[in-house]
């Protein structure tokens, strides 16, 4: 079973196909995504670019959207990619969203910095960074007539991820964008969890990761989570059993070695379907209306 309170156990378990709890989630998603998903084939991605408000980067940063059928309004979502940059697993993420009725904005934090990894080593683009990459594709999003602006969500992976947990922090899209206000819905992927507002959310928070990631351990996330609920903040978590970093990447399995250091990165096909049921549950329960919901944040 699947554990939003702790670590699972250790040996290996798999709930039939039709156990309650994955069957009611994967439902709940299918009914709730957005009514705008087109029965017509999807648009192919497109190139996009925009100014950061990273200081740092002069130029325009790179990315692909991906753009529902029809007129629209449509809601909008801002991925950002791992520390090793873009891959065909993020752009499947794209597209499910497009699917879904959602616009998808891809944004390659790498390349404008002509760096092909920050994995372990380092540089730029740190999280922050990308932060403030994510800022800058928001703003772009507003301008578009086919997005609605106040229905906004940004999902990240690992480095992204960490990147995601600043852009839930009040304090940093308050000096970001005091105007337009931030997203209206934040997802995690395998983060780092010291990234964590420690008091104000500036939205909804979700955080998935596996109980055996050992790039990310999720322990930072079992001692900081808690506690912040305990206090009110907009924030849910759910942790995997046996699923490692990377769980919801099709992949072969592996072991990467980095800097000196062995990370495991193992496909999870039951934890990768019920994490596209949650994402799909959590972006409909929060860009549901017209206008941002308002948010809980923690005294």
């Amino acid at each position: 079973m699947f554990s939003s309170t702790g670590p699972g156990p250790r040996r290996r378990r798999r709930p039939p196909c039709g156990a309650l709890g994955v069957c009611l989630a994967v439902c709940l998603a299918v009914s709730v995504i957005p009514s705008a998903a087109a029965t017509a084939p999807a648009p192919p991605g497109t190139l996009a670019a925009f100014r950061t408000l990273d200081p740092l980067l002069d130029g325009l940063v790179p990315g692909t959207l991906y753009r529902p059928a029809g007129a629209g309004p449509f809601p909008a979502v801002v991925l950002l990619h791992g520390c090793g940059g873009l891959g065909a697993s993020i752009d499947a993420w794209g597209r499910w969203l497009q699917a879904a009725g959602y616009e998808a904005l891809v944004v390659n934090s790498l390349t404008p910095r002509s760096v092909k990894s920050v994995c372990v080593v380092g540089g730029h683009p740190t999280d922050r960074d990308q932060a403030l990459d994510a800022v800058g594709a928001l703003v772009y999003l507003r301008t578009l007539p086919e997005v609605n602006p106040r229905r906004t969500a940004v999902i990240g992976w690992s480095h992204g991820g960490g990147a995601t947990l600043i852009l839930a922090n009040a304090t940093f899209v308050a000096s970001t964008l005091p105007a337009g206000g931030g997203f209206q819905a934040a997802i995690a992927f395998y983060p780092e969890c010291t990234r964590l507002p420690r008091r104000g959310f500036a939205a909804p928070t979700l955080i998935l990761i596996g109980s055996e990631d050992d790039w990310s351990p999720p322990q930072s996330c079992e001692t900081r989570v808690p506690p912040l609920q305990a206090a009110g903040a907009p924030l849910e978590w759910h942790l995997y059993p046996n699923a490692t970093h990377a769980f919801d990447t099709p992949a072969r399995d592996r072991v990467l070695h980095i800097a000196g250091r062995s990370f495991t990165l193992r496909y999870d096909a039951e934890a990768a379907a019920d994490a596209h049921a949650r994402v799909a549950a959590f972006l409909a329960q929060h860009l549901s209306g017209p206008a941002a919901r308002p948010t809980r944040t923690a005294p």
